[in-house]
């Protein structure tokens, strides 16, 4: 069975892991009922009855789920599942480049007019900034992203919410971790993401596959973003401590 989302396909074993950690499933109930609460307003504004009905009927008829949750909270199975922090955001979904670097390798600002990029924010991050064999460093903007249906047409859409400013630390990915699919990599992603939520809360996490390029060959890449409101004071150790996460023998 596929779903609207094809790379949402073969996700039992990352359902398993959510279903045996309690905390997980109170993380994920309270950020559904979060969204149903808020989102109720936008249903009832953009939806018709026939057009809820219509998307109710659809889902069950189709046996997928995320369809339907995008009628009454407007998010996806998966949208959900990363605002719990219960899976890693996609590296530039949908063709729409997220985190935008802001910086080079040396770290030195890009020339773009997208961004504003505050001097306080490049400060911080100047003074954090350090070169790693494992790892590299830039200063970026991100947003989390949601899917709805268009109200005219009932096809998907996706729109932003919640852009954020901070120090995006990115890794070529552990072997363990390279699956054959994006959902098979967020369950091998999960301990990770647990330590994560452990040592570094509001920590955002970022994968995508075969997307970093090095000496002629692609890998699979990990994301830690260190949102600068949460994380201004002690920067350093914090992203120490994000690098023994992720290889804790190096």
């Amino acid at each position: 069975m596929s779903t609207i989302f094809p790379r949402e396909e073969k996700a039992e074993l990352l359902f398993e892991k959510i279903l045996s950690n309690p905390k997980a499933c109170r993380q994920l109930q309270q950020v559904f009922y979060e969204e149903l609460e808020s989102g109720d307003e936008v249903v009832h504004a953009n939806l018709s009855s026939q057009e809820f009905v219509t998307s109710l009927l659809s889902a069950y008829a189709n046996k997928d789920l995320t369809a339907f949750l995008m009628a009454i909270c407007q998010n996806s199975m998966f949208d959900l599942l990363r605002q719990a922090h219960l899976a890693p955001f996609k590296f530039n979904a949908d063709g729409e480049q997220n985190p935008i670097l802001l910086t080079n390798e040396e770290g030195e600002l890009l020339d773009q007019d997208q961004i504003k990029v505050h001097p306080k924010d490049y400060q911080r991050f100047k003074k954090a900034f350090k070169t790693h064999d494992h790892m590299h460093m830039y200063l970026a903007n991100g947003y989390r992203k949601k899917h709805s249906y268009n109200p005219d047409t009932m096809q998907v859409e996706s729109f932003k919410t919640d852009e954020y400013t901070g120090i995006l630390l990115l890794y070529e990915c552990p072997d363990t971790i390279q699956k054959e699919t994006e959902a098979q990599a967020y369950a091998a992603l999960w301990d990770l993401m647990m330590e994560f939520q452990e040592q570094l809360p509001h920590a955002i996490i970022y994968y995508g596959q075969d997307g970093l390029e090095e000496g002629g060959q692609r890998y699979d890449e990990l994301g830690v973003f260190l949102h600068l409101k949460h994380f201004h004071d002690r920067l350093e150790q914090n992203i120490e401590k994000a690098n023994q996460i992720v290889f804790p023998t190096k």
